[in-house]
């Protein structure tokens, strides 16, 4: 029998056979090259206008379809770079920030923030997000501390439930900033090259809880409203405490950027529990950041990054969420020297995970994502 003839013969069951060995490997062994769901939404990362076109190229080499610019803030930078990303909106969007100085200059701040917001939705942000500086550095007209739960930012909320968009918060970071700052602190490094993300001075700085359970005060006062809580709310240290929290408040969202090297060190049986328990309420997130200067893939440096150096990041990502892989590199090395177990979530899960949640949660019909 000749080849063309074995070929049209069998060929069919050859490619079948093919296939179901793929099916029978592990895991691991089919899920570095990308998602296995084939597209996934970035629910956050960082854009500065300027280098808008060099956000997408990344994201089309690493199937990324949408991505969130998480938080852009002052009218006029919001607004010049909602006109930027025009062209391109069905790829990128962004979300309102107040710029807090307004407090000290603007002595109807308060009165006009609401309509502010209000203003930035209409321009096409899809919610606001308030920074870490919320609850921790921002201060009032008298010197104190702003805190998140000050009943004057309470018509802001609610502007906010009325116009049928979400909050993000990003409120305090990981519970290592809050420890003192030596040889002994496990981010040492990454605070060596932040030193301005030390929140150990308790003369100067609120304690972590303190500015947590502030936030949680207006998750729970709010319950028609939807919130976001970055970096696993800030807590991937502690998935008890994640876990309890999304319990509590049926409201509150989180997307996991920059913390899969926290999420990692939990055994994955436990990872694997929390993200199919609470499936219909994380989201994929990396907090790469695009600016003019430079690059930052998650935590670490500024600096220009190569192909390679984008798809090592996406790739431990995929293999995180896919793969079922032990001891292995996280993301963002820069911000703990251990290694990470896979967590080798279902197929169904991944699916809402990279794509359905964020694109329910925000809406994301009414822009021609697909």
């Amino acid at each position: 029998m000749d080849r063309a003839t074995f070929l049209k013969k069998f060929g069919a069951s050859l490619v079948g056979i093919s296939f179901m060995g793929l099916e029978s490997c592990s895991k691991s062994a089919k899920s570095y090259l990308g998602p296995s769901t084939g597209k996934v939404i970035d629910a956050h990362l960082h854009v500065d206008k300027e280098s808008i076109k060099r956000c997408i190229q990344v994201m089309d080499e690493n199937q990324i379809h949408y991505g969130v610019n998480m938080g852009v803030t002052g009218d006029d930078t919001f607004y010049s770079f909602m006109e930027a990303v025009n062209p391109y909106k069905h790829r990128i969007g962004a979300m309102y920030a107040f710029d807090w100085e307004l407090i000290q200059t603007d002595r109807k701040f308060f009165d006009k923030a609401p309509d502010m917001l209000e203003k930035a939705v209409k321009g096409g942000a899809l919610g606001l997000k308030c920074f870490k500086n919320l609850g921790l550095t921002v201060k009032d007209r008298d010197g104190s501390l702003l805190r998140i739960d000050d009943p004057r930012l309470f018509p802001v909320w609610e502007r906010a439930e009325k116009l049928n968009v979400i909050v993000s918060f990003h409120s305090t970071d990981p519970v290592a900033f809050f420890a003192p700052w030596n040889a002994q602190n496990e981010r040492w490094q990454e605070l060596e090259l932040h030193p301005e993300w030390s929140f150990a001075d308790r003369t100067k700085y609120p304690p972590r809880d303190q500015i947590l359970e502030q936030r949680d005060n207006v998750i729970l006062k709010f319950p028609n409203l939807k919130f976001q809580g970055c970096h696993v709310g800030n807590n991937a240290e502690d998935l008890d405490m994640v876990d309890k929290r999304l319990d509590a408040m049926p409201n509150f969202f989180l997307d996991i950027s920059a913390r899969v090297g926290e999420l990692g060190r939990h055994p994955a049986e436990k990872g694997h529990a929390l993200f199919t328990k609470h499936q219909d309420r994380l989201m994929f997130g990396t907090d790469h950041q695009y600016r003019k200067n430079g690059e930052v893939l998650g935590a670490g440096p500024r600096r220009a990054f190569t192909k390679e150096d984008n798809d090592k990041f996406y790739q431990s990502h995929w293999r995180y969420f896919q793969t079922n892989d032990k001891q292995f590199d996280h993301p963002t090395p820069i911000q703990g020297q251990w290694k990470i177990d896979g967590i080798a979530l279902d197929q169904d899960v991944l699916q809402k995970f990279y794509w359905d949640n964020a694109y329910n949660f925000y809406n994301l019909e009414r822009f021609n994502v697909s």
